[in-house]
């Protein structure tokens, strides 16, 4: 499902354009611009290269807080639903997990407040077009905070559930409860989308898919290692082998290697 051709190395990190995004990218841009407010298509289409430029920062936000805690990070995906950070390897301890989740939507939260800072000033000039622009990413960018911090897993509030629940029940189930949760919500993106926004259906369906991709890759993660079914047979042959099994005499030392009781830690 994902691919694409490399646009940007940012930080050595190869960041990728879906085919999918070229082939939406004009309908998005005339959403934009009715969203705004504005005739004029050519802020649709600053608005909607701001809205993925923003996306990618997002991305960026999670792949270089990973990066600093010893994830490397493969490269980053920009669809026509959102962008994906895909990492080597998944966050196994709760706390990296948790603040690998969070630094996207912070980055967006202080892509907002930015816009919000630069437009205020400009809403009272001759570049009204362009101060409305930058103001309706402002908020973008704060719905993308919203949406993202969702308990829905495998988004990044789900993975800050996930992070919480496996610090009292693990990974395993942590994950699971966490899957429940983002099916959940992947039914009612379902219900809404149909009456508002496919884009929402869309979106539901790649969240259903991935949630149960994820739990599986967690079930091999954690399964314990199978139980060997000859674990407690003597081997018949090892006689000719080893010779027979020697018996201390009466009164002779015999090394034990005592543990602890249980109940030490």
């Amino acid at each position: 499902m994902f691919g694409g051709f490399i646009i940007a190395r940012p930080y050595g990190i190869p960041l990728r354009l879906h085919w999918t995004l070229i082939v939406f990218l004009p309908f998005i841009a005339l959403r934009m611009a009715a969203g705004m407010g504005i005739s004029s298509a050519l802020w649709g289409w600053v608005a909607a290269f701001g809205l993925f430029a923003s996306v990618a920062l997002h991305e960026l936000g999670h792949s270089l807080v990973a990066r600093g805690r010893g994830y490397p990070v493969r490269d980053i995906v920009l669809t026509p639903i959102g962008g994906v950070a895909f990492l080597a390897s998944a966050p196994r301890r709760p706390n990296d997990e948790l603040v690998i989740a969070i630094a996207g939507p912070l980055v967006s939260l202080a892509l907002a407040v930015l816009c919000w800072l630069v437009a205020a000033p400009l809403l009272h000039s001759p570049a009204l077009n362009l101060a409305l622009t930058i103001e309706f990413l402002g908020y973008i960018n704060m719905g993308l905070v919203l949406f993202n911090m969702l308990p829905c897993f495998p988004m990044d509030g789900g993975r800050v559930f996930r992070a919480w629940q496996a610090k009292k029940h693990g990974r395993l189930e942590a994950t699971r409860r966490a899957v429940t949760l983002g099916k959940f919500f992947a039914a009612l993106f379902v219900v809404l989308g149909l009456f508002n926004n496919l884009f929402l259906v869309v979106i539901a369906f790649v969240v259903w898919q991935a949630a149960a991709a994820e739990y599986r890759v967690v079930q091999m993660q954690e399964r314990p290692p199978p139980r060997n079914p000859f674990a407690g047979f003597v081997d018949p042959l090892s006689i000719f082998r080893n010779g027979p099994p020697s018996v201390p005499r009466q009164h002779e030392a015999i090394d034990v290697e005592v543990g602890p009781p249980p109940y030490e830690k």
